[in-house]
């Protein structure tokens, strides 16, 4: 009896012949939404290797890449037939080699796979093969002992976890604040190595949430002491011991072997496995590196651009809402707050019009996105003002970091507020005193608000499963207390943290669909507002071909589009996998709508269709892969679509000659015009091109 990738192949192979047989076969098996039934076989890719037609395949189709990702999918849930393995070797080498790397398996060295091919580099005389596994085996190696070391200190030191807070904070004064880009670190394995803000705080978080917990309930009292004995002597010099000393500089060497692991995961076993243009190779005992990436992608400057385009929007909001009233008697901070609020309208707009969420929920419990945002926001101004600013003033006459921690310090006992290297208070507490940030009919129903916007970014550490990230949840909650961290607050990247908060941290929520189809019904309006006829969410009769998010005709050009969201991806393996799975999925989805609408939709309204211009995008909410072609189909960025279609490709230039909030006469764009600027490359060129002189203008402002 044949089986569904049998069958499958036969009709394939009659209706096009053997050579695109194999080529749709294989699309069918990685892209296609529905999947089999796998009867008794183990998965779909279990079925679809062990199918007779994988005796046609030729070197030239092994080598292509849909046919390494699906051995890699093989490989990576353990299928124990050795014959398909040294099948696919005999046929070419690096193309099984570059399967086995993308399946993934190097990250896990007690993965199933490795006996199989371990057995398999025995019985098949390849010295290609075999180096491979010795170098893999290497890198595993290297990165067991990293794990090893940092259990040995881990061990040594078992701190608590308000030990391990108070020694966090003490090492981000010391060591990352003034912020920059890059820090060189004490007992850091690598000194060439630059390591970002980012990096260590994850360290930070890491190591926070696996030191010892409490067995007691936590007390004003406990806290007190635990900060007498393991905080005060490093900033009053009181109290300091050998053994506190050496705990601290333990510490730093847990914090730099953490950071190791983190960077030799991402930037080498990751890299490695995802990055085909990376490649380590294990000669005489010495790893050789080579990288062939010629190209720059440009992401972080794209990122900062479209952060600064929605700061702009969000201060335009705040200038036309009432709440600006809020803030104008606010005297000295008047700056800070504004720019808080303005943070906090940029992300709600962003939120509304990138990802389509006009209703905010989470777990079924609607919150307002711009009060919890100015939760985060306000924290932030009040955190930059009145403790980093502050410590960087004291840093010029101090003797050291830690001196100057000192100063601000004694500073806040002055006038008698917190300014320790880092805060807390019981929730209630700051609930009370957070609540006026919200509005509310009363105290009561402010507090109520303010406890479940608490909550939403607080990380319960003895509760939760740590799926959270500090990213995600900056504050830590131990018992009735909540912890904050002034250097983490002040730099956080707000849109950021909260796009990954809906997006990844709750990427299952019941409001996903909808929030989808806002997100293509908003794209419909900006088409139609730049004068092309549009069918949105369109239903072709056949169901093979799945809706079709957008079709917009102007003349004898039509755009055809499938939509993508997602969030901003942080690993190496995420940016392989939305690639490799979820864009080229939308490549081989709107091939099928591109052939639908030449053929089963244009001739009502073209008698000829050999003039029409077909244009096929991709268009998603983040930056990666930008511009890039995935077959036929361009792949861009929705805030890019957004922009040019508003009219608003100027903004950076309005934004330096702070003429940002001046309203301008409204502007349609001519539909080809847009369409050509899309496809052009013309709005990111642009910006790019002037971006050195956009962030030079941006900090001299800062900075007078």
């Amino acid at each position: 009896m044949k089986n569904y990738y049998e069958e499958k192949f036969e009709s394939l192979f009659l209706k096009y012949g053997s050579e695109i047989a194999k080529e749709k076969i294989v699309q069918d098996l990685l892209y296609k939404s529905s999947q089999p039934k796998t009867e008794s076989y183990k998965n779909k890719f279990d079925m679809f290797w062990q199918s007779n037609f994988i005796k046609l395949l030729t070197v030239d189709e092994v080598r292509k890449e849909n046919y390494i990702l699906a051995l890699s999918q093989y490989i990576r849930y353990t299928i124990t037939d050795k014959n398909i393995y040294i099948n696919y070797l005999k046929l070419d080498i690096q193309s099984f080699i570059l399967a086995v790397r993308y399946s993934g398996i190097i990250l896990n060295s007690e993965h199933d796979s490795w006996g199989i091919l371990k057995e398999i580099s025995q019985e098949f005389d390849s010295e290609e093969l075999c180096g491979f596994i010795q170098t893999a085996t290497h890198l595993q190696l290297q990165y067991k002992h990293r794990l090893a070391v940092y259990e040995d200190i881990q061990n040594k030191l078992n701190i608590s976890q308000i030990t391990a807070m108070s020694f966090s904070s003490l090492y981000a004064y010391e060591y990352l604040v003034p912020n920059k880009d890059f820090f060189q670190l004490p007992y850091q394995f690598d000194p060439e190595e630059k390591n970002s803000a980012e990096t260590v705080w994850k360290a930070f978080d890491e190591i926070v949430k696996f030191s010892k917990k409490n067995t007691k309930k936590l007390t004003d009292q406990s806290i007190g002491l635990a900060l007498k004995n393991k905080l005060m002597p490093f900033l009053i010099g009181e109290g300091m011991t050998p053994l506190l000393q050496e705990q601290y500089e333990l510490y730093k060497k847990l914090v730099a072997i953490k950071i190791e692991i983190i960077n030799y995961k991402r930037n080498v076993l990751e890299s490695f496995s995802f990055d085909k243009q990376v490649n380590y190779e294990l000669k005489n005992s010495e790893l050789i590196y080579t990288n062939t990436k010629d190209k720059k992608d440009n992401w972080s400057e794209k990122n900062s651009l479209l952060i600064s385009y929605w700061l702009g929007i969000g201060t335009k909001k705040l200038l036309n809402s009432d709440v600006i009233y809020s803030i104008i008697n606010t005297g000295h901070n008047l700056e800070a707050n504004a720019v808080a609020l303005s943070k906090a309208f940029a992300v709600k707009e962003q939120l509304e019009q990138v990802y389509g969420i006009l209703d905010f929920s989470i777990n079924q419990q609607k919150l307002d996105a711009y009060e919890i945002m100015i939760a985060m926001t306000l924290s932030q101004a009040h955190y930059l003002k009145d403790h980093i600013e502050k410590f960087i003033g004291f840093l010029p006459h101090a003797e050291s970091n830690l001196h100057a921690l000192t100063e601000l310090t004694m500073h806040g006992f002055v006038i008698g507020e917190n300014r320790m290297p880092f805060t807390f208070a019981r929730q209630e507490d700051k609930i009370k005193r957070m609540s006026s940030w919200v509005k509310g009919s009363s105290n009561t129903v402010k507090k109520k608000k303010m406890e479940q916007i608490l909550n939403f970014w607080t990380c319960d550490l003895y509760s939760e499963d740590h799926h959270s990230t500090f990213q995600q949840k900056p504050f830590y909650k131990i018992d009735n207390f909540v912890f904050q961290f002034p250097w983490l607050t002040a730099f956080q990247n707000v849109n950021t943290m909260m796009i990954n908060y809906v997006r990844k941290l709750h990427k299952n929520r019941l409001e996903l669909k909808s929030e989808t189809d806002n997100i293509e019904l908003n794209l419909a309006e900006k088409f139609k507002n730049a004068g092309f006829n549009v069918f949105c969410q369109y239903q072709p009769v056949d169901r093979e071909v799945g809706e079709i998010d957008l079709i917009a005709i102007c003349e004898n050009h039509v755009i055809i589009v499938e939509v993508k969201s997602t969030y901003i991806k942080s690993s190496i393996q995420e940016i392989y996998e939305y690639r490799n799975f979820t864009l080229n999925k939308a490549a081989y989805q709107l091939s099928k709508k591109v052939e639908f609408v030449k053929n089963g939709f244009l001739n009502q309204f073209f008698e000829n269709l050999d003039d029409v211009k077909i244009h096929s995008w991709i268009i998603d909410t983040t930056l990666e892969f930008d511009h890039e072609y995935f077959g036929d189909h361009l792949k861009v960025s929705l805030d890019e679509v957004i922009i040019t279609s508003n009219c608003e490709s100027e903004f950076m230039q309005k934004l330096v000659d702070e003429q940002f909030d001046i309203e301008k006469d409204e502007v349609k764009i001519d539909p080809i015009q847009f369409l050509e600027s899309i496809e052009k490359n013309t709005f990111w060129s642009k910006q790019l091109d002037n971006y050195d002189h956009y962030m030079e203008k941006m900090l001299s402002r800062l900075a007078s």
